[in-house]
């Protein structure tokens, strides 16, 4: 069923996260001592992994899909079952993760901390400073408006 299931590697996610970055593949190619063709490369077979990530995730969750960036690990989508957008997102730390959105009572929720702590991650990957003060479904609100506008989805 999901035969391109597969992650990228740890050097295809390193050449993955410096090009979200926007550095430039030469530089890249120093850093690593390797050559520019082979950070392309990589690039497109982590992009096009992410992709099969996200898409699977969404099939799996049926979430039909509104947006999807390989490039920056985020997919957009529509939960029916739950009337709700959801938020797909790729990281190498925290691998696949969907998000629905909801109003929860974080504090009474056995996720809280779990939630926070990969929130709070994935801000800082994106490069995002959140308030320290807010529970999750505030912060998960926060960054994926903030991750939306960079898109250009709003």
């Amino acid at each position: 069923m999901f035969s391109n299931f597969r992650y990228p590697t740890k050097q295809q996610n390193i050449i993955w996260l410096k090009r979200r970055s926007r550095i430039a593949p030469s530089v890249i190619a120093k850093e690593l001592d390797v050559s520019r063709p082979f950070v392309s490369q990589a690039q497109k077979i982590a992009e096009q992994r992410i992709e099969n990530l996200l898409l699977a995730a969404a099939q799996m969750n049926r979430i039909t899909i509104n947006h999807i960036s390989p490039e920056f690990g985020f997919a957009l989508g529509y939960n029916p079952a739950n009337e709700s957008n959801t938020y797909i997102t790729y990281s190498p730390e925290f691998r696949v993760q969907v998000w629905f959105d909801h109003e929860g009572d974080c504090h009474s929720c056995e996720l809280n901390s779990e939630c926070d702590r990969i929130l709070r991650g994935l801000a800082v990957e994106w490069g995002f400073s959140i308030p320290t003060k807010m529970v999750p479904t505030q912060v998960a609100k926060t960054l994926f408006d903030k991750i939306m506008r960079r898109l250009g989805w709003e």
